[in-house]
């Protein structure tokens, strides 16, 4: 079971027989930390990548049961690592500590690296012969959590496309908005001192007019 060593804003946790998937709000100056415990040796794989929030880059660690560090990165915006596990508690760390002002969102997923069969998933290690149905089935369940896992990947990408778009609309709504503003603010500039030019023009006529009649 995944443990938090500290919570930032949580938006999203599932834990499952398969691996555990999680998104979390990173603040600026915070670290954010989890450990998962495992039993024994397998192969697991830790993907990681940045949504939203600045260069969209964190530093990432992964700290063994015996203290030693088997993956550092500093400011990747995205990352995958495979490693083998031993018996005891792992460290999985993300930091924000070197932004002084920006937030970032961080998709977290912990997986096996080979799709455990249905009956390892329920717990029933006991070897035994399976029969034409139950491959179907073992077959059906890889085939469907490829699925899962590829349809995940898109909505990342979609979700960090529509922020991109937001973004860049936001950003050509307040540029449109400030050359409207200038465009304004010069024509007026124009409109006056045309006015003052043609104003004082029609004062020295009058002025040389009534030394004439003079």
């Amino acid at each position: 079971m995944i443990g938090l060593c500290f919570v930032g804003v949580l938006i999203m946790c599932s834990v499952s027989a398969s691996g555990t998937a999680l998104m979390f709000e990173l603040p600026d100056r915070k670290r954010f930390c989890l450990s998962e415990e495992f039993e024994g040796p397998k192969d697991y794989v830790l993907e990681y990548r940045v949504m939203k929030g600045g260069k969209n880059d964190v530093d990432v660690s992964v700290r063994s049961p015996n203290g030693k560090i088997i993956h550092k990165k500093s400011q990747v915006k995205e990352g995958k690592f495979e490693f083998e596990t031993s018996r005891g508690d792992y460290q999985f760390c993300f930091s924000n500590e070197f932004s002084s002002w920006v937030h970032k969102t961080v998709f977290f997923d912990l997986r096996p690296a080979d799709i455990n069969s249905l009956a390892g998933e329920a717990g029933n290690e006991v070897p035994f012969v399976r029969n034409s149905a139950e491959n179907s089935c073992d077959e059906i369940h890889e085939t469907m959590t490829s699925v899962m896992r590829y349809q995940r990947d898109f909505r990342i990408k979609e979700s960090i496309g529509r922020h991109i778009a937001e973004t860049v609309h936001s950003h050509v709504t307040w540029v449109s908005l400030l050359q409207t503003f200038a465009i304004l603010l010069t024509g007026l500039g124009q409109s006056f001192l045309l006015k003052r030019f043609f104003t004082e023009k029609s004062s020295d006529s009058v002025i040389s007019s009534i030394k004439a009649e003079t």
